[in-house]
């Protein structure tokens, strides 16, 4: 039990320490602007495709309390209708960029909670922040396909055995999907986003974290909007405007948390390289290995920031040990 609440406690003090509360204020504040570019730009695509967008909106009306999805799916679904030949010529690049404003936001939380510095100029960072605005489109459009074509399965399957519960497990797939694509979107963000990516096993605690608490506190903060707090008897029609703000705000802390968890994970199980080689290493270690002589130095890879610290920091010690003796 000790053991317990000195990690808890551990895990509050890094989060204070690093004022992941500013970084989720910022964080919220890119997901306000890029919302409703990535709604636009994922529902022109739906409609071009042929896809039937219900199940997205269905899914938001669900899980969102009813001024909020009505704030968000009102101006998104009457543009997408209006417009959609526009939407998806030259307007669709100023969805997509500025819905990567929420990704680029996401990654100074990123580095700030694993204490990395941020090294990569300003073309690379948008370039992949592009890159994460389609791949998370692709992966919601890979979801409604697989219902589609899944459904049709099914009705197959339910041709030859007329006692399988085909509605039963089309409802099962429903709650499932949703959930299993956050969590496999998550565990993408904490391994890549950051400046040095970080291997599986220390990127999905984090993952599974966020996923069952946002779960949790979305659902939590539907019941207390829809049944107790009333935004709009004191704000008027700002009302769903602050409920989407006290959601996004909601949604960027747990995210945050969940990258300070994995980093504090790192940091209390004292594991020393929990990144992923990068290509350039892998070949300089496939070059410098000489199998032939056991006894032959390797010159191993070079030492991130942060491991030059610590190696930094072990050598001094080492050395002040070293004189001591020959005192």
């Amino acid at each position: 039990m000790k053991k317990v609440i000195d990690f808890i406690l551990g895990f509050i003090k890094k989060v204070g320490a690093d004022e992941s509360m500013v970084y989720a204020y910022r964080l919220t504040y890119g997901l306000l602007l890029s919302i409703f570019p990535f709604l636009i730009f994922l529902l022109s695509v739906i409609a071009y495709l042929g896809l039937d967008a219900g199940y997205i909106l269905n899914l938001m009306e669900n899980s969102l309390p009813k001024e909020i999805y009505e704030l968000i799916s009102g101006p998104v679904l009457d543009l997408v209708l209006v417009q959609r030949g526009s939407l998806l010529t030259a307007s669709i690049f100023a969805a997509v960029y500025t819905a990567s404003g929420g990704f680029r936001a996401f990654m100074i939380a990123m580095n700030r909670a694993m204490d990395f510095k941020e090294d990569r100029n300003i073309i690379k960072k948008y370039v992949v922040s592009f890159l994460w605005v389609v791949q998370l489109a692709f992966a919601i459009l890979v979801a409604l396909v697989g219902i589609v074509f899944g459904r049709t399965i099914l009705n197959i399957i339910s041709s030859y055995f007329p006692h399988f519960p085909t509605e039963g497990f089309i409802t099962l797939i429903r709650i499932l999907l949703p959930v299993g694509l956050i969590l496999g979107i998550l565990i993408l963000a904490y391994m890549f986003i950051p400046v040095k990516s970080i291997r599986f096993r220390y990127a999905y605690p984090g993952a599974v974290f966020s996923t069952l608490v946002w779960i949790l506190a979305t659902l939590g903060f539907q019941y207390y909007i829809n049944n107790f707090a009333n935004y709009s008897r004191f704000y008027g029609t700002l009302g769903a405007v602050i409920g989407l703000l006290l959601w996004l705000l909601l949604t960027s802390s747990i995210m945050v948390l969940g990258a300070e968890l994995n980093a504090y994970l790192i940091i209390y199980r004292k594991v020393e390289r929990p990144y992923l080689r990068s290509i350039r290493d892998w070949r300089r270690g496939r070059m410098n290995r000489k199998p032939e002589k056991k006894e032959d130095v390797h010159e191993s890879a070079p030492l991130s920031r942060t491991e030059g610290k610590f190696q930094k920091l072990k050598n001094q010690l080492e050395s002040s040990e070293e004189s001591e003796a020959n005192d």
